[in-house]
């Protein structure tokens, strides 16, 4: 089929073993860096990148030969693993950090129904892209991942300030009531 590489189904295999190894060894590693909700949105910002290269890598096995598709699969599937380290440490720092306290579960509750929606979707949209379309599809979801990794940082910021201003009123509200209850308490006689 034109568009598709020639390295052979075999690769998928070393491929997944790659994505899998690289995960378990380094995910902690990529993940030390980030901390707070700034650091977040950069490593989220910096897997769109990543991502949209590795995506154009991936693009470049369409009509090599056997062994340089195979390579260029293997550089194309490391950059999409560091992408991958870099979006979920990014985003689990975002899910974490925006939740209160109270309502953690509530918060990744629907925080997770994105995976449910990738999984539910996911396989329609790549089939039209990478097989219908090969590398401008290829290009198209690198796009889309940048163009949502860069929209990420504007929705943090939103949503960092209106949890801010949310917890800062209840905070507020919880220690001039705590105050209240320390004013009206008797003072113990010595």
């Amino acid at each position: 089929m034109p568009g598709h590489s020639s390295a052979g189904r075999s690769w998928l295999v070393a491929l997944f073993v790659l994505n899998t190894g690289a995960v378990m060894v380094f995910q902690v590693r990529m993940a030390r860096g980030v901390t707070g909700l700034a650091s977040a949105t950069r490593a989220i910002r910096r897997s769109g990148l990543v991502m949209l290269v590795s995506c154009a890598v991936f693009a470049l096995s369409a009509g090599a030969s056997p062994w340089v598709a195979a390579g260029v699969l293997v550089a194309g599937a490391v950059l999409q693993v560091v992408a991958e380290m870099q979006q979920s440490a990014g985003s689990w720092q975002v899910g974490f950090d925006l939740a209160p306290a109270d309502r953690m579960g509530e918060y990744q509750g629907f925080f997770g129904t994105g995976v449910t929606v990738a999984r539910t979707a996911g396989p329609l949209v790549l089939t039209a892209l990478l097989v219908g379309w090969g590398t401008p599809g290829w290009l198209l979801l690198g796009g889309l991942m940048l163009g949502a990794s860069y929209g990420m940082g504007p929705a943090v910021r939103w949503a960092a300030t209106h949890e801010v201003t949310a917890h800062r009123r209840d905070r507020d509200r919880d220690r001039d009531q705590t105050q209240d209850r320390v004013k009206q308490q008797p003072v113990p006689a010595n």
